[in-house]
């Protein structure tokens, strides 16, 4: 979601408004020339309420598509009077990995031993702090570390191949983007190392994932905009992972861009405004798009990249995207902090990308140290 900020500015353009970003480190945003940017320490919810005080009269809305900081931007909306579509306390629901499972709970498929489990935080985000315990022993000594038992959720483990539904919906209107697949390391790390988007299009699997996405979003009445649902397809069905309120993070919101015609940094500038889109009347895939995440091994700092300019050798119009800066210090491996950054490629069909994108970021190495 550091992508596009540069298309959503354009989008809020069209309706006589400046985008203007806060960030705490700006550097990590890749495209942000038509935005006003501002360094702000995000983090302090009561500098936040401050800003928007002092400026109350200059800003038309205030609005944010991450998990991190949409329910402080929704609670700003309400506090400020600002457009609407929806409740902060609805966002959190659907921030509440255990509401949503327990509303969800039929529609998903029934785990077939009780063990292994996965724990994690309640309001997690980004695949930190998920563990996966094989006895009652484990699981109880896991929550007598853990502190503060309530933050965390118990949950199956189900085995299969992982994806993610991408859907948005206002309460009126739901528009199904697509698939995307993922490719994991072995767990219980749990990195994503290949995504590739839209997986299966036009296929009657796709079709009865949409169908099922969809009976997700009646039953919780959703109408909070971007919808990104991961699931498992296991020997019974598909098994909901999690619902999460927020556009779909690495590189998938660009790779909907690229490949349907929907455009989904104007969706979410209508939402900020509370308007209602304008919406093709059909989906239409122009394209496959897919990319892999270059992840440290180790701990320390990051001393170089080698092989970037060999990119454009490759096919498929590969492209690097960083997560991390020459300097930049990797104290974990085990989450997507250890991702040094994306290569991505893009084709006619998604598996001959995915296949580019493959190529292509075997290119690279990293110098960590």
């Amino acid at each position: 979601m550091t992508l596009g900020v540069n298309r959503m500015a354009e989008q809020a353009q069209k309706f006589g408004y400046q985008l203007r970003l806060l960030a705490s480190d700006p550097s990590i945003y890749s495209d942000t020339e038509g935005a006003d940017v501002l360094t702000f320490p995000t983090n302090d919810h009561a500098q936040l309420r401050a800003y928007i005080r002092a400026e109350r009269s200059n800003i038309g809305a205030v609005f944010s598509s991450t998990d991190t900081w949409g329910v402080i931007a929704a609670e700003l909306r309400e506090e400020f009077d600002f457009p609407r579509r929806f409740s902060s306390s609805r966002l959190k629901n659907f921030r509440d990995k255990e509401w949503v499972q327990r509303e969800l709970s039929a529609y998903s498929a029934t785990p077939v031993s009780d063990f292994p489990k996965i724990v994690k935080p309640r309001n997690g985000t980004g695949s930190l702090g998920i563990d996966l315990v094989h006895t009652e022993r484990e699981l109880e000594e896991l929550r007598a570390s853990a502190g503060d038992q309530d933050a965390f959720v118990t949950e199956p483990y189900y085995r299969g191949p992982l994806y993610s539904a991408e859907f948005w919906s206002n309460g009126n209107s739901t528009v199904f983007f697509g698939i995307t697949n993922r490719i994991l390391t072995a767990p219980p790390v749990f990195l994503e190392n290949v995504k590739t988007f839209p997986h299966e299009h036009g296929t009657p699997w796709e079709a009865e994932v949409e169908k099922w996405g969809k009976s997700l979003l009646a039953k919780l009445q959703y109408d909070v905009g971007f919808a990104h649902v991961e699931f498992i397809e296991t020997a019974n069905g598909f098994a909901l992972v999690e619902l999460n309120a927020r556009m779909p993070g690495a590189l998938i919101t660009p790779a909907i861009d690229t490949c349907t015609n929907f455009d989904p940094y104007a969706l979410a500038v209508a939402d900020a405004l509370n308007m209602e889109p304008h919406l093709p009347e059909i989906r239409e895939v122009c394209a496959g798009h897919s990319h892999v995440s270059i992840y440290s091994t180790q701990t320390g700092q990051l001393r170089g990249i080698d092989g970037l300019d060999n990119l454009r050798f490759y096919p498929g119009q590969p492209g690097w995207i960083p997560s991390k800066s020459i300097g930049d210090h990797i104290t974990d491996t085990t989450s997507y902090k250890a991702r040094i950054g994306n290569v991505y490629a893009t084709a006619a069909t998604p598996a001959l990308a995915q296949d580019r994108a493959l190529a292509a970021s075997q290119a690279l190495t990293v110098d960590v140290q």
